[in-house]
Formats: C-alpha cells, structure tokens, sequence
C-alpha cells in the first residue's frame, strides 16, 4: 500500500534538564542560544494534514539535546560533540552521563528507528519533517534528498512545483541536505522538508503566526504536497 511515513525527530524538549539523562546546564544563555534556536518548534502539529489518509506519523519524546534521534551511528558528527548523544553545543558542555543513561540512550534512538521501520513498505514515502532559524537562509522551504535509490526527481520536484504555486520560496539541499533513511533491505523513497521558522511562527515572542490566512494557505499547499506524493509513489 502506498503511504506516507512523517518523521519527526527533533520537536520535543522533554529530558533537557534530567539528571540522569540531559544533564544540560540550567541556565537562560543555553536555553535561548541553544533549545529555543534548534528546536523544531511545533513541526509535530505543523506537519500533520488530518485530511490525507495512508499518512503515519513517528515522533521522538525527547529532545534532540537529550538524544538525536535523526544521527547516525558512527555519525560524522561525532567529532563535533553532536552525535547520537551530544556532549556539547555552540560551547556549552553537557554534564557526564552515566555508562547506563548512555545505553538508555542509546535503546530510545533504536527505538524510534525500529519504530520508522515498521511503518515501511516499498511503496513508501518518508517524510523527513524539519524546520530551521531564519538565521540560516532566507528561504521558506528547504527539500532535501539523497543522491541514490532514495531520491524519486519527480516527486522532489513536484514537491517544489507545488510550494512556489502557494507563493512559498523553495531551495532543494539548502541550507541542509538529505533525508534520513533506515536500512530496510528493501528500497522506498525519501525526502526532507524543512520549514523556515518565519513561516509559521514570531522566533522573538516563541509564539505561533496568529494569521488565518497563513494557515490555510499552509495547510492547502501542504495537503496537495501530500495527495501528489501518494498518487506517484
């Protein structure tokens, strides 16, 4: 059955300050350079068009401070501290971790990919669902993919076709790129869209864009992105 699979890793901030398994300073510096930045504020609710059916939706609980559930093992990242658990960010230090948080940890990412995995068929889509600070690119809509099996050119541009009909900006991998896909040993396609916070929310105030009109032109543009990506995949 053709369906969409909605990934949604990064919109939680639940665990930040645990001790046993954010261990993140408490502090006001932190929260507005680091969490209120790079969370992916409200995408659990933005992206989800009730009127599409066949869409299925996997969301992580925590935050991606607590664990990344989008990394990869042995992620090029590591080295940065930003792996599956990050041990700093923009230089703030993460407090030690217990060896057992670390395998608690490490058991939720497993989780959340097994938990993608069983959603999947080879006549599926994922959506790999983002949104990013303004800070980073003008742009309103990002749609990243892979170059390999993954990445369908009709769907990724059909995608772009239909958020410049709606009036949004459109980039394809940028300013990030790819799309996450689990091994499977069977090939589906794959796409990230990641959305400009300044098009659904005021990043000052933290607050939601209170226009109707906005909301309606989102939802519409979104609701066809959806409807076309089920009709060729």
């Amino acid at each position: 059955m053709k369906n969409i699979v909605l990934n949604i890793p990064h919109s939680s901030v639940n665990g930040i300050f645990d001790a046993s398994i954010g261990n993140w300073p408490r502090n006001p510096f932190f929260i507005n350079d680091c969490v209120n930045q790079w969370t992916d504020w409200w995408t659990d609710m933005l992206f989800t068009v009730p009127e599409v059916g066949n869409v299925s939706k996997v969301v992580f609980p925590y935050s991606r401070f607590v664990c990344d559930a989008e990394r990869l093992c042995e992620d090029v990242l590591e080295r940065l501290g930003h792996g599956i658990i990050y041990t700093e960010f923009e230089g703030y230090k993460r407090g030690k971790l217990s060896a057992e948080s670390k395998e608690f940890l490490k058991r939720l990412w497993q989780k959340h990919q097994d938990n993608l995995k069983s959603h999947l068929n080879e006549n599926s889509v994922i959506v790999d669902c983002h949104s990013f600070p303004s800070i980073k690119s003008n742009t309103d809509i990002c749609i990243g993919f892979n170059d390999d099996w993954s990445c369908d050119e009709r769907l990724v541009n059909d995608a772009r076709k239909i958020f410049k009909d709606y009036g949004y900006s459109v980039e394809f991998n940028a300013p990030y790129s790819n799309s996450i896909t689990p091994y499977t040993g069977f090939k589906y396609k794959s796409l990230m869209i990641e959305v400009n916070k300044k098009v659904y929310m005021n990043e000052k105030l933290m607050i939601l864009n209170r226009n109707p009109r906005q909301w309606m032109r989102w939802y519409g543009c979104l609701k066809k992105v959806y409807e076309r990506i089920l009709e060729k995949s």
